[in-house]
């Protein structure tokens, strides 16, 4: 009989145990999912603030970017800031994009700085002021070649390194005086081209 009493106190013990246990289980697996829940809430939050602030620059809006944003940010950013020629601000948003390493985005924005720096250029040679725009079309032409780098079947980069590099060596040949862009070998004077490239590149 002591036995029995013994063993049946032990099966109530671990009876109570398996509850508890079952319990304890239960509530581990309602705080994991209430943690679940809480992170994929935060994770749609910010993906939905992020194509709200997309969307916004598209549209034309400006939108403060941290530079620690997430590369498709950074890369309209730049955008924003290069088709308004705000080309030193656009450019601490290409250092990240370089760092994040993602080729079309990087492509992309290498050859939307090209268009911005020839854009300069063409200004400058619309007044005359040769001399400025020898260094803004030898940047251009650098980064027509990192797109090209970043994705070599960029045909819209291809063109316009092209026309770059017919530009500079067509200039008049007093503004290329001290010049060391090996492109700029002069042939014809600026106004014997059969015509300057007008609106964004």
């Amino acid at each position: 009989m002591a036995g029995a009493g013994l063993a049946a106190s032990l099966w109530s013990w671990l009876r109570d145990r398996r509850r508890s246990l079952g319990l304890h289980v239960w509530i581990g697996l309602l705080a994991i999912g209430g943690i679940g829940a809480a992170v994929n809430g935060t994770t749609a939050v910010t993906l939905w603030l992020q194509a709200a602030d997309l969307h916004a620059l598209a549209a034309g809006r400006d939108v403060a970017v941290e530079p620690d944003a997430a590369p498709p940010l950074l890369h309209a950013r730049a955008l924003h800031l290069l088709a308004r020629d705000r080309i030193a601000e656009a450019e601490v948003f290409g250092v990240q994009l370089v760092r994040a390493g993602d080729p079309d985005l990087l492509a992309g924005y290498r050859f939307t700085l090209g268009n911005a720096r020839l854009r300069r250029a063409f200004s400058f040679i619309e007044v005359a002021r040769l001399n400025d725009a020898i260094p803004e079309v030898a940047l251009a032409k650098t980064a027509y070649r990192a797109a090209l780098a970043a994705d070599p079947e960029h045909y819209d980069a291809k063109v316009n390194l092209d026309i770059a590099m017919r530009l500079v060596r067509d200039l008049p040949r007093e503004s290329l005086e001290g010049v060391g862009d090996p492109d700029a070998r002069p042939k014809k004077v600026w106004t014997d081209l059969p015509g300057l490239p007008r609106g964004g590149p």
